[in-house]
């Protein structure tokens, strides 16, 4: 009863869930499909946008570098005259005017923008003196701590007009304590002359232009940044996911703006874009988990419905399922007032139930006209049970018999020792053990097979060197029932009418195989044979209901095949005289 009400239950759950669930699931599968298309090109689009934003605005920072080149292309003879300053040993007080001239022209871009550090001015000169936004006069190379910009500018001045680097600048406070000032430095070689160069370098606050990057609208955990033709980081937001050095290499050597790259946090989407003028490239990472936020809560929405729908239907279920629960109490308490032989139970519907009356009458009818039936088909069940058993008991006497027999010759042949003696009466014992076990059903094939090989053993010891006999089968096979004593009967047909009819010597072979979903037990001799006219009687007496003597293992087994299998096993014989006989029998097996 609660296996049927489980059934009933679970029926009934799916009826109102299946039509729920599956446009919600539809629909949210159609609506998830959409959003994530729409985010990822969403994405990619105000990424290349805000990269070239970026771009812009940090080119045009640095574009002070630009202005400070011109004017000092335009101020040829001005910048002449400065080198001819920095190289004498005092300059005059007329040098100093020119001085302050060149200063304002430096300390003007320096004061105006807060994102400027400092501004240096380098012409080769023998004294190795420039000029600074940072202090008055000259500057001797060595008298300010920040001397590293000179060793990085001698690298560079050969091969590179434009290059860039991350600097700590040491730098006199008040107290003449050196502090350290985190900047970006780029270095611009000029030319007033031939043999008039220098250098222009401007350094930039790293804090600005990193404040500007955290300004801009990112996605969580997104990271902006700027970096090199090395890989190195120039400047960067403060978003905490990272590339590695190799990682970044990688990125820089796609040709493709837009990657998606499996890097060792995780999956990131990158987009970027390359500035010629600075050799940069501007690079966005957005972690692909936060580009499914809007997604993940639309996710979660569906989810919180599936879970209203499957209550909602759990509901629903219960409810009609208590209904058919009481239903079949009903009919169980009529069915078991029939079993028992008591009146049936009157059963009066709530309401205008006509199921339920209609239940009744048809079980009421069914009671009363089939009971008969019922008893009927028992007793044919229990007839048929007793026949099988009547017929497997039949083969262990008739047995016993020939065995007995064959003793009591062997007992008078061997007065020395019971060795033989007794190796047959060991047989004998597993063989009666086996017959009378009680299991008078199926056993596993390996079983029988080695029930079988006693019977051949005592047979030997009967018959000596008169026939021998061979098993062909896979071992996988025997792992499936059969019905016992199933090959006993064949082997002693073949025995007892090829062994004493025939001088030669009888070769028994005994192949199981598998055929699909039955089992084929063939036991084949080189007997002499079965005559046509024989056939035929052998064949009408072995499918007919009466006993006969001479065939009574084979009508036996036929028998107890049909009883256990029915229609769906067959037992066949083919024989030609002289050659030798085939009993083809095949099983259905699960």
């Amino acid at each position: 009863m609660v296996t049927t009400t489980v059934r009933f239950f679970i029926k009934n759950l799916l009826t109102f869930l299946l039509p729920m669930l599956i446009p919600l699931v539809v629909l949210s599968a159609l609506s998830a499909f959409l959003t994530q298309q729409y985010v990822v090109n969403g994405i990619k689009s105000n990424n290349m946008n805000m990269l070239k934003q970026t771009k812009e605005n940090i080119e045009l920072l640095f574009n002070e570098q630009n202005a400070l080149n011109l004017h000092i292309i335009a101020s040829t003879t001005q910048f002449m005259n400065l080198k001819d300053m920095l190289n004498k040993p005092l300059p005059s007080a007329e040098d100093y005017q020119q001085l302050a001239v060149l200063k304002n022209f430096i300390d003007s871009p320096s004061i105006a923008s807060s994102y400027i550090d400092s501004i240096y001015i380098y012409l080769n000169n023998d004294n190795q003196r420039y000029i600074s936004s940072v202090t008055g006069g000259f500057i001797t190379l060595g008298e300010d701590p920040d001397h590293l910009w000179f060793d990085s500018y001698q690298l560079h001045a050969h091969h590179e007009e434009i290059w860039t680097e991350s600097r700590k600048i040491p730098r006199y406070n008040l107290n003449d304590e050196i502090e350290e000032a985190d900047v970006i430095t780029m270095y611009r070689h000029f030319k007033v002359s031939d043999d008039n160069t220098g250098v222009i370098v401007l350094n930039i606050k790293r804090e600005y232009i990193e404040r500007r990057l955290n300004d801009l609208a990112t996605a969580k955990g997104q990271l902006l940044a700027v970096v090199d033709q090395q890989g190195s980081v120039i400047f960067h937001n403060n978003a905490k996911y990272e590339l590695s050095s190799e990682e970044m290499q990688q990125v820089i050597s796609s040709k493709n703006s837009a990657v998606t790259m499996q890097t060792s946090n995780k999956e990131a989407l990158i987009h970027m874009i390359y500035s010629e003028t600075y050799d940069w490239t501007f690079i966005s990472v957005t972690p692909k988990q936060s580009l499914y936020t809007a997604l993940t809560r639309l996710l979660r929405i569906g989810a919180v419905l599936m879970v209203m729908a499957l209550l909602a239907a759990l509901l629903l279920a219960f409810q009609l399922t208590k209904k058919n629960y009481s239903d079949l109490q009903i009919i169980m308490s009529i069915l078991n007032a029939a079993e028992k032989g008591k009146p049936l139970p009157l059963h009066r519907s709530k309401g205008n139930n006509v199921y339920s009356q209609i239940i009744r009458s048809l079980l009421q009818n069914f009671i009363e006209h089939n009971y008969m039936r019922v008893q009927l088909s028992e007793s044919q069940y229990k007839t048929q049970a007793a026949q099988f058993a009547a017929l497997q008991s039949q083969l262990n006497p008739h047995f016993l018999y020939n065995t007995l027999e064959t003793i009591h010759w062997k007992a008078a042949g061997y007065t020395d020792g019971p060795n033989e003696l007794t190796s047959m009466v060991e047989h004998l014992s597993d063989i009666l053990r086996y017959s009378l076990d009680g299991q008078n059903g199926l056993v596993p094939l390996n079983v029988e097979i080695a029930n079988t090989k006693s019977y051949i053993a005592i047979q030997k010891t009967r018959y000596g060197e008169r026939f021998d006999i061979w098993w062909e089968y896979e071992e996988e096979l025997e792992k499936y029932q059969v019905l016992k004593l199933i090959f006993q009967p064949l082997i002693e047909n073949s025995l007892q009418h090829g062994v004493s009819r025939s001088d030669q010597k009888l070769a028994v072979k005994i192949k199981i195989q598998r055929c699909g979903n039955l089992l084929r037990l063939a036991v084949i001799d080189n007997g002499d044979g079965i005559s046509e006219e024989r056939m035929v009687e052998l064949r009408t007496r072995l499918f007919s209901d009466t006993a006969d003597a001479n065939h009574i293992g084979l009508i036996n087994t036929q028998r107890r095949i049909q009883l256990a299998y029915g229609h769906r096993s067959e037992l066949c014989i083919k024989s030609r005289p002289g050659r030798g006989t085939l009993i083809d029998i095949k099983l259905p097996i699960s």
